[in-house]
């Protein structure tokens, strides 16, 4: 091997591997925003699914989250939503709207973090009971070839649109 092909192959190993560590980045990114994106559906369709364990699905065992300046844990969301769930049975009538917006996700190894906006309506019958708008930062973990949320913490006054 001649010395240009010396200082040619390792230049060219090094360009296949960031355009690879470039395409799993990516794929990762996209996986991120479905999963947040899968999330709120999820929430939003539970009325209608009872389904608890299908919100429940995208978050890690350790999910921890802020709910008006204090720090609750996964445990405490399941309860929030089996009330809500009660709540149906009861004969109420509860829809939510969650909807998610403007999505910027950044990879750094197994683990990730997003800033989006989402905005939450729930109604009882008709009346509403909790609307949010908010920014949101979600803190993710990949597990396998998994990604979950691992803590989320939402403000008032949603707008991570950073592109203006």
């Amino acid at each position: 091997m001649d010395r240009k092909q010396a200082w040619v192959t390792p230049c060219v190993l090094m360009c296949v591997a960031a355009f690879a560590s470039e395409a799993y980045a990516l794929a990762d990114e996209q996986a991120i925003t479905k999963l947040i994106r899968d999330a709120a559906h999820a929430m939003a369709a539970l009325p209608k699914t009872n389904d608890v364990k299908g919100v429940l699905q995208y978050l890690a065992q350790d999910y921890t989250f802020i709910d008006q300046g204090e720090l609750r844990g996964r445990k405490e969301l399941e309860v929030t939503l089996r009330d809500l769930q009660s709540q149906k049975t009861s004969g109420e009538a509860v829809e939510i709207k969650d909807d998610v917006t403007h999505i910027h996700v950044h990879v750094a190894g197994n683990w990730a973090w997003a800033v989006y906006d989402e905005v939450v309506l729930i109604t009882v019958n008709g009346q509403i009971i909790d609307e949010d708008d908010n920014t949101c930062t979600g803190i993710f973990r990949k597990t396998g070839q998994r990604w979950l949320y691992v803590h989320e913490h939402c403000s008032e006054g949603g707008d991570a649109d950073t592109s203006n």
